[in-house]
This record gives structure tokens, sequence and C-alpha cells, in this order.
């Protein structure tokens, strides 16, 4: 990963399955894509507690691009715009916290 590119990831999604804080901003338009750039400059994502806090920043970017009025449809897409996050930004801590997430979302679902 390039250096300048640990400083901001971009969560997009189609405009059609797609719809603050200062870290966040608001949605924006590149095409026919919803994007949202997280920043995190401000954060030591090789501890813990920064990749959490980065963690939950994608996930609040998530459901503001992936406004849907359709349930599952907003589901899928903030679950594939996540992930797709938390893979460009290729931190061993913040793929787990995500793996995390989703363990506890399958066992909740098994019950």
């Amino acid at each position: 990963m390039k250096t300048s590119a640990r400083f901001a990831v971009a969560l997009s999604t189609a405009l059609l399955l797609g719809g603050s804080t200062a870290a966040l901003g608001a949605p924006s338009l590149v095409g026919a894509i919803a994007t949202k750039t997280v920043r995190f400059v401000d954060l030591d994502i090789s501890t813990a507690d920064g990749a959490q806090t980065l963690y939950e920043r994608i996930v609040m970017a998530a459901r503001s691009v992936c406004r849907d009025t359709d349930a599952r449809l907003g589901r899928d897409c903030r679950a594939r715009a996540i992930a797709d996050a938390v893979s460009r930004v290729g931190s061993p801590l913040l793929s787990a916290a995500h793996r995390s997430t989703i363990e506890r979302v399958e066992e909740v679902v098994r019950r």
C-alpha cells in the first residue's frame, strides 16, 4: 500500500445502491458512484484502539453511502463497502476488527 493511501480510504458503491463527523464529511459523486473518504491520519492503526476507531469510521461512512429503502440491498451494500475499505487499508488489526464483527453477527444469527 502506498504511503499516501494510508491516510485516507474511499468507500464507494453504485449510486443505485447508495444514497457526520468532521473526519467523514458528506458523500460525493464520482461519475455514477457515490463515494465517501475516511481520513485516518490522526490514528495509529498499528494499535488495537486505532484500528477499532478506523473500523468504526468506515462503518459510519458505509451507512452514509449505502442508504437504501430496501433493507437487504442496504445491508449487502454496507457489507461490500466495509470489506472493500478494510482490504484497501491492508492493516492486520483492522482486518481482525472486521472479522470479529462478522463473527459476532453470525453468532447472533445462528441463535
